[in-house]
């Protein structure tokens, strides 16, 4: 149980009976380090903090996800840091969801500390035996911007807004273009994935994004449901991701709602190369609550149609 009192005359301001300790006081946020998901509160009223879902406006109790692990959780004012699986954080500056850095084990007490942009990372494994590659301390500064470094979430917080979002195809998790239009790009099964860094021109996109793709077989058609009706931008993103294919082996067709809006599209030979991204941008009419994009191989094209990502954007919103 935990209660804030008036500290003039001992008036309880606020009561909670279901709040478990140990905390991360943020602002005027309490978040429990027990049970796992939260939700937190106001310091202030007691009353449950409010997430607002991107983009739909709607609103939920304020969580993070955690896996399974000992120790408890330290905080800063843009991390909250824990054990979930390997060493585990919560990105509290914008609120994408829980990450893990992977490759060394958090300690059995909350080991990480973030002091003036460092994150110090202290071996208190003490006799645990579990399984996990490396027991080190270790301490790690910011690096924004490094394409080499690529982080990737859990965030099970909110849906996608059928109005305003991306599809990754191929990518390893969900996650939010922080640097652009703030949109929340989702995961969807690929077929082919590079590193970021590999990409030598994201042609006016996001590294990421061309960073994976998926190859789409001959019957096979991509399909978006329950999107309100409506007029949309619609951005299919594209990048060649196999170093072997030159201009004129992958060559497709693009159609939405069984209309073709572009023919004999070569990635290469619109890129020149391989590993450079390329946007090729639709209006489109939705009237029955739902979007089909074809990618259709062309006769002499030795290789199936690639699709690395498709961003929906809502023009009446």
């Amino acid at each position: 149980q935990i209660m804030a009192r008036r500290g003039a005359d001992g008036e309880v301001i606020w009561d909670a009976g279901d709040f478990i300790l140990p905390a991360a006081v943020r602002d005027d946020m309490l978040i429990p380090g027990r049970p796992r998901s939260g939700p937190a509160r106001s310091l202030l009223t007691g009353e449950f903090r409010m997430r607002e879902q991107p983009h739909t406006g709607s609103r939920d109790r304020w969580r993070y996800s955690r896996r399974y692990g000992c120790n408890t959780m330290n905080a800063s004012q843009n991390l909250l840091l824990f054990r979930t699986g390997y060493a585990g954080y919560f990105d509290l500056e914008h609120d994408t969801g829980t990450g893990t850095f992977s490759g060394f084990r958090s300690g059995c007490t909350a080991n990480m500390i973030a002091a003036d942009g460092v994150l110090n990372a202290l071996d208190y494994t003490r006799t645990c035996t579990c399984s996990y590659p490396h027991q080190t301390s270790l301490a790690m500064i910011p690096m924004p911007g490094d394409s080499n470094i690529e982080f990737w979430t859990r965030y099970d917080g909110s849906r996608p807004d059928p109005a305003n979002h991306g599809r990754n195809y191929g990518a390893p998790g969900r996650r939010v273009d922080v640097e652009g239009s703030g949109r929340v790009w989702y995961d969807e099964p690929g077929t082919i994935r590079r590193h970021a860094s590999a990409i030598v021109d994201n042609g006016g996109g996001l590294d990421w994004v061309a960073a994976s793709a998926r190859e789409v077989e001959e019957d096979e058609t991509l399909r978006i449901e329950d999107i309100p009706d409506g007029l949309y931008t619609v951005r299919l993103y594209f990048a060649e991701l196999v170093s072997n294919v030159g201009e004129g082996q992958r060559v497709f067709d693009i159609s939405i709602d069984g209309e073709e809006l572009l023919g004999g599209y070569d990635i290469v030979g619109r890129t020149g190369g391989t590993l450079r991204g390329d946007i090729r941008e639709f209006s489109v009419g939705v009237s029955d609550n739902s979007l089909e994009i074809g990618l259709r191989r062309t006769e002499n094209s030795d290789f199936p149609p690639l699709i690395s990502g498709i961003e929906l954007i809502a023009e009446d919103k």
